[in-house]
């Protein structure tokens, strides 16, 4: 009992696990003292879930993936099909306060993380510029699919890549709410699990020098496949929930700009942290929101300048500034992570 309490204490005593509970119990009493509109709290769950999500193959693996928004556009077509020609799926949406939809989004998930499963066997054996190079291609490709294969599947209701879900297959925003909420807990717990995980060091050594780390005995090709599987599964899942909340889908989801997002927000909040993506989505949903009010036209061009003097003065980002100091003679590296 007393090795479970030291246990218990050592973990509460963790900054990185009390910043996930705080957000976690930030996201609910906003939600239920209704500080914030749910399409906004979805947003920001959005944000965190698609960072958390690439963080697992880039922030840990230090592969800069510009094709991760394919996961996410495949979760989307994936769900809202599901649901438009399987009839006990779309009822099984509204089971629950939320599981129902969640576990349909499992299967999405599934479904993009049988495709990152095969696409990284092949692109994963390309390293650094080239392996950026060859995801930029996957959102082409998967773009182009849809274009050609959606209309097919339903010529008369389909246009295009776009699916609009009629009123009877789309569930309320609390249903998707509570589904996105449990799936940024989930996510949370598994970017923290990996972070202390065997597994996790060895993503880390892989980042660090891969010849190394596959020297000293590293499965590096099979890590890379689970964490880029794992990565397009939890995006898959994110899409699948964001399409829900929008009432369909279209190949908007395939856009570059959903890749370099998440890569902006991990730049920002700290690569290969739990917290960097959590406190980057945060920061980028803040500057995005803000730019775009009074800045419109070019925002853009505002975000870029502050995401080029964030890689110039402190690369590793806002987390990995913060690493370097002391607090009270603790090394701040020994508690964020």
């Amino acid at each position: 009992m007393a090795g479970k309490e030291s246990t218990l204490s050592h973990y509460l005593k963790s900054p990185t696990l009390l910043v996930i509970v705080f957000v976690v119990l930030g996201i609910l009493v906003a939600r239920m003292l209704g500080m914030s509109t749910l399409d906004t709290l979805m947003t920001i769950m959005y944000f965190m879930g698609i960072a958390l999500s690439l963080n697992i193959i880039m922030g840990f693996a230090g592969y800069v993936s510009f094709g991760h928004a394919v996961f996410l556009g495949l979760g989307g077509y994936a769900y809202v099909l599901l649901v438009y020609f399987i009839k006990p799926l779309a009822e099984l949406q509204n089971m629950g306060f939320g599981l129902g939809a969640f576990l349909v989004a499992v299967l999405a998930g599934l479904f993009a993380a049988t495709i990152a499963a095969s696409v990284g066997a092949a692109v994963l054996r390309l390293r650094g510029a080239f392996f950026a190079i060859a995801t930029i291609g996957l959102d082409f490709t998967a773009l182009y699919l849809m274009k050609a294969i959606v209309p097919e599947l339903n010529p008369e209701q389909f246009f295009g890549a776009q699916i609009i879900l009629p009123a009877d297959k789309i569930v309320e925003k609390d249903v998707v709410f509570n589904a996105m909420f449990l799936t940024l807990i989930i996510l949370l717990a598994v970017n923290y699990y990996i972070r202390k995980s065997p597994f996790g060091v060895g993503l880390t050594a892989i980042k660090e020098d891969e010849d190394a780390a596959e020297v000293l005995g590293v499965p590096t090709t099979m890590f890379k496949i689970i964490a880029f599987t794992l990565a397009g599964f939890f995006a898959g899942m994110v899409g699948a929930l964001f399409s829900l909340n929008g009432g369909g889908v279209d190949e908007t989801l395939f856009n570059l700009g959903h890749s370099i997002d998440m890569i902006v927000m991990i730049v920002i909040g700290g690569l290969g942290t739990v917290l960097g993506p959590v406190v980057g989505s945060l920061i980028y949903f803040e500057l995005y929101d803000l730019l775009l009010v009074h800045y419109p036209g070019v925002n853009l061009i505002i975000l870029g300048i502050i995401v080029a003097i964030v890689v110039l003065f402190f690369p590793e980002g806002l987390i990995g500034l913060l690493r370097k100091y002391k607090v009270g003679g603790v090394r701040l590296r020994d508690l964020l992570e």
